[in-house]
């Protein structure tokens, strides 16, 4: 087809139309489909509405960590920091921000990978930079 954004965002209206009219097992598929399509793309919060459409019909929504890319530019730039050891201070202090902010950057970092701790955050970095 060419253009994966569009197939996806049709797919999410042919899941709207398959749950309208009575089938809710293939308004799931479709949904779950175009939100992975769109989280590949880059589309996260398109993604997150289809997922959550798949969800209120009673499908699993996704699981395990979302990509690093859809990280924001700063979050990746925390990442990185978090990764050398340093505190919500120090990292504050390095990115000229308040150290409130700075533990924002990775609170959402940590969701956004799936992880619980500073450390689980760093082995990603990590990893992501040897893979």
């Amino acid at each position: 087809m060419g253009r994966p954004l569009d197939a996806a965002r049709a797919r999410v209206l042919l899941g709207q139309a398959l749950a309208a009219s009575g089938d809710p097992d293939s308004a799931v598929a479709e949904s779950r489909a175009a939100a992975a399509a769109l989280d590949h793309a880059g589309f996260v919060t398109e993604a997150d509405a289809a997922d959550a459409f798949a969800r209120s019909l009673g499908g699993r929504g996704r699981v395990g960590p979302k990509r690093v890319g859809t990280l924001t530019k700063r979050e990746q730039e925390v990442l990185s920091l978090v990764a050398e050891g340093l505190s919500n201070a120090e990292i504050a202090e390095r990115l000229f921000i308040s150290p409130a902010t700075a533990g924002h950057h990775v609170s959402n970092l940590l969701a956004k990978l799936g992880v619980r701790s500073r450390t689980e955050a760093a082995m990603h970095a990590h990893l992501l930079r040897s893979g």
